[in-house]
């Protein structure tokens, strides 16, 4: 890969804080009222908490403005691959269907609240893990 993995892990952190989803740590409490831990809570680790966070689209349009026009198309490739992995063989099919895209990145990411998935999914493809906290590989 052209593109830092852990730039897009980056922006996959701040994708989900756009989208109000961000991984809780373990101190956050969870009710679950089938096998509680404490009256009324669980702890999870692994829990999404939605809203903590609006996020701040300014923060990932800068990201993505600091990236070259191949990081960008590989960026696309990433995302493509991890929507539709039927569809694309590997990383390089994606990125070659990314320049028939007229759509900005952005755009992409705005529009579908799963777009962070997506681009786990297709680093994933790559053999490259996120940290799902701190959005490191």
């Amino acid at each position: 890969m052209i593109l830092d993995p852990d730039t897009v892990c980056s922006l996959i952190y701040k994708i989900r804080r756009l989208h109000g989803k961000e991984v809780a740590g373990q101190d956050v409490l969870v009710s679950n009222s089938i096998d509680e831990e404490e009256p009324g809570h669980n702890r999870m680790d692994d829990a999404l908490v939605e809203g903590q966070d609006t996020g701040n689209i300014a923060e990932i349009v800068g990201l993505l403005e600091g990236l070259e026009s191949e990081q960008l198309q590989e960026l696309t490739g990433v995302f493509l691959l991890g929507r539709d992995s039927e569809t694309y063989e590997n990383l390089e099919a994606a990125k070659a269907a990314s320049m028939q895209i007229t759509k900005p990145i952005i755009d992409l990411i705005q529009d579908d609240p799963a777009s962070a998935e997506y681009l786990v999914s297709g680093l994933e493809q790559n053999n490259i893990h996120c940290d799902a906290r701190t959005g490191a590989v």
